[in-house]
């Protein structure tokens, strides 16, 4: 999988601990099965009151309009956690029918994305590293 990949993760864990549908967006791409998948959560459920298209860093959102690359709603892309997934676990998960591929972002998207989440002030200098 490369950065801007959409996956459905059926079962997926949350940091709480509970699991359930999600659409997640991977943000970077490596093919050393020892460096992890970094992903961040999407919602169509408006976060923060905030409406208006594009980076709000200090929020740890990204919002997408509607009809952009893959997502048919406006979509609120959230890095306030991003996980780190093994590369094995999700190509095991996808083997098992819990993983699916949904869309690809525009490379222009997720560059976006990326820049706006290094911007963050939760991001760790190791997940920085992730993303160069």
């Amino acid at each position: 999988m490369d950065k801007g990949t959409i996956i459905f993760y059926k079962k997926f864990r949350f940091s709480d601990g509970k699991s359930g549908e999600k659409l997640l967006i991977i943000l970077n791409t490596f093919k050393d099965l020892s460096i992890p998948y970094l992903c961040c959560k999407t919602t169509s459920k408006q976060k923060y009151n905030l409406i208006s298209p594009g980076c709000y860093s200090d929020r740890n959102i990204y919002i997408l309009n509607e009809n952009q690359d893959f997502f048919r709603l406006k979509t609120w892309v959230q890095f306030e956690e991003i996980y780190e997934l093994k590369a094995q676990d999700l190509l095991d998960a996808h083997y098992k029918g819990l993983v699916e591929v949904k869309g690809q972002l525009k490379e222009n998207t997720i560059n976006s994305i990326i820049k706006c989440l290094k911007k963050s002030q939760d991001i760790t200098n190791y997940q920085l590293s992730l993303l160069s």
